[in-house]
This record gives structure tokens, C-alpha cells and sequence, in this order.
């Protein structure tokens, strides 16, 4: 006998399919994040959403004029600035994206749950400290370091 919840599975919700950057979908951060099933669908797609917008806004907006390394560290650029990522790449992307979402979700996880713990404070800094990790190394950087004063 079973006590778990188990729920009907709602359709994955593809974001940012007709962009030009990497797809990424509801289904597949679900089981990146290990976000159970009972959390709305619609609700996983906004912070995705949101999530994308910011990634992509951080990528595109860094001065590379003052850069000794090149845009996206040996990914292509099209004229509109969508990077042609590697596989490695989109892979790295996609991790930056995720955190950044699963950090913006983690209050909404934790009003569900009804859980307060001194975890979830600090649990959005870390995942939020792990996209920016992410990012700049799309951007070749290191770990710490500014790139423009």
C-alpha cells in the first residue's frame, strides 16, 4: 500500500522554441530539478520564462570591447546575436537557466510545502550564485573577477 502522491502528468510546456536559443521545456527541468509533479505547469513555465529573459539579457549586455577573450568562449555568433552554442555549451546554458529558475521558485516550493526551515533562505543565494557560475563561464571568465569598472 502506497501513500505517495501521484498525480496525471500535464503536458511539458516548450520555452523559447522559436528564438533561436537552446529550447528548454518544462518536463525536462522538472527531472533536471527533481520538481515533483504536483507543482502547476504554467507556474514552472513563467519562471522559466523569467529565467530565460535574464540569462540571455546578462549574456548579450557584457561589453566584450574590453575582453581579451572571445563571445561565448568559440561559439558562433548570427547577426542578431543569437550564439550558436556547442553541445557542451547549451548544456552549460541550460544549467544557468535552471538555477535561476529553480532560485526564483524555491519560495513558492516552500509555501507549498509549508515547510520554514533557515534552509530556504539560504538556498536561493546558492542556486542563484551557481547561474551567475554558469554564465560567466559561457562568457570565458572566471570564477570571481570584475570585467568592466
Amino acid at each position: 500500500m502506497s501513500f505517495g502522491f501521484e498525480s496525471a502528468s500535464a503536458a511539458s510546456i516548450a520555452i523559447d522554441s522559436d528564438s533561436g536559443w537552446p529550447v528548454l521545456s518544462t518536463g525536462e527541468f522538472r527531472q533536471m530539478r527533481r520538481i515533483p509533479e504536483f507543482y502547476d505547469e504554467a507556474t514552472l513555465a513563467d519562471s522559466l520564462n523569467r529565467s530565460v529573459a535574464e540569462v540571455q539579457q546578462q549574456l548579450i549586455s557584457v561589453d566584450m570591447t574590453d575582453m581579451d577573450v572571445d563571445f561565448f568562449t568559440n561559439a558562433s555568433m548570427s547577426d542578431s546575436l543569437i550564439p550558436e552554442f556547442t553541445d557542451k555549451q547549451t548544456s552549460i546554458y541550460r544549467g544557468a537557466v535552471y538555477a535561476r529558475s529553480h532560485a526564483d521558485l524555491v519560495g513558492y516550493f516552500s509555501t507549498v510545502d509549508q515547510k520554514q526551515t533557515d534552509k530556504n533562505d539560504e538556498q536561493p543565494k546558492q542556486l542563484l550564485a551557481q547561474s551567475n557560475r554558469f554564465v560567466r563561464l559561457l562568457l570565458g571568465l572566471g570564477r570571481t573577477g570584475v570585467h568592466s569598472l
